[in-house]
């Protein structure tokens, strides 16, 4: 089977050293809907950290179209899927 792969709607580099209201700003100017504590208020907001220190991170962020999880995260028939048990 062939592999997928969705590329971001919305990517915004935050340089290094910025604060976290630093950081919600740029991501608000962006367009990422986001809440009163600076997480997404729908959709999925992915961080890639930087590999070595002094370097800006990568923020993206998936528009799902709704308050439910991405199309990955659901069961074949629509239900969320179940979350999953941690190791003993």
């Amino acid at each position: 089977m062939p592999r997928r792969f969705r590329t971001a709607d919305i990517t915004v580099r935050v340089p290094f050293g910025s604060t976290d209201p630093v950081r919600i700003a740029l991501l608000h100017a962006a367009g990422v809907p986001l809440n009163s504590s600076g997480d997404a208020a729908w959709g999925f907001l992915h961080e890639r950290r930087p590999c070595k220190f002094g370097d800006d991170s990568i923020w993206r962020w998936f528009d799902t179209g709704s308050a439910s999880p991405l199309p990955a995260m659901q069961q074949a028939d629509g239900a969320p899927a179940p979350a999953q048990q941690a190791w003993r």
